[in-house]
């Protein structure tokens, strides 16, 4: 097992990520978004969310970036709530979202107490390693959030299940699904037909929001994607270096 002091400077990453995160949010207009995230973590499961962490700890402490982070919830409902502070979330009520590659289901659960209907997707267990399979599930139980998620498997050229028009807002946050850092990961053909096949899920006037990985080994200074993605990407939508919004007109 790792000594504290190998430990200490992810950990104090993560504090220092919480500070951040709270300073912005504190920063933020509406009431209802600054108190969200406190109102969440005092209606969930402590009891339950203290055996998770004390199951993962041991993995968080020999590889923090693994799914085992996502046990200590602060940092994630801070995100998460900014994320939906973003789109615009507590501006409106009753919008139908998916969120794609969901994981242990936050975005969900923030959406949801903004009073939308929000549900996800994510990888069947099969896909997942050990330690997502038991965070992930045992989250989504505590974010009481379970009958929202559904297993599905994004696979290139392969349209989404979903009806014609049936959402208002679909996003992906820091995604994987493309084949993120493997030797076939997503081009241009690929995002060409996910990006239109996910515009007809949407009703007019409804967005796509992608956050992508950044990859700079494979793409150089363009860090997100090769020159004929980014080309694509700028004709559909804005683009924000990883950060892409696109509409259904």
């Amino acid at each position: 097992m790792p000594s504290a002091t190998a430990i200490l400077p992810d950990e104090l990453s993560r504090q220092l990520s919480i500070y951040r995160l709270g300073s912005r949010l504190r920063e933020h207009p509406s009431p209802k978004l600054r108190d969200l995230p406190a109102a969440i973590e005092r209606s969930i499961d402590r009891q339950e969310l203290e055996k998770l962490w004390l199951e993962v700890k041991k993995e968080y402490k020999s590889s923090p970036t693994s799914a085992a982070k996502y046990a200590k919830p602060k940092q994630w409902l801070l995100l998460n709530t900014l994320r939906a502070a973003e789109l615009g979330l507590q501006e409106t009520k009753g919008l139908r979202i998916l969120d794609i590659g969901c994981g242990p289901a936050y975005f969900l659960r923030v959406a949801r107490t903004l009073d939308h209907s929000a549900e996800g997707v994510d990888a069947p267990t099969s896909y997942l390693t050990d330690v997502e399979r038991r965070v992930y599930s045992r989250l989504i139980d505590i974010l009481q959030m379970g009958r929202y998620v559904t297993p599905l498997l994004i696979e290139r050229f392969a349209p989404l299940p979903y009806a014609e028009g049936s959402y208002d807002l679909i996003t992906a946050f820091w995604i994987c699904f493309n084949r993120h850092r493997q030797a076939d990961e997503w081009g241009r053909p690929e995002w060409e037909f996910f990006v239109e096949d996910a515009r007809r899920k949407l009703r007019p006037g409804g967005r796509l929001f992608l956050d992508l990985n950044e990859n700079p080994e494979r793409y150089g200074p363009l860090r997100f994607y090769d020159s004929a993605t980014l080309e694509f990407l700028r004709s559909a939508g804005q683009v924000d270096e990883g950060r892409i919004t696109i509409s259904r007109e």
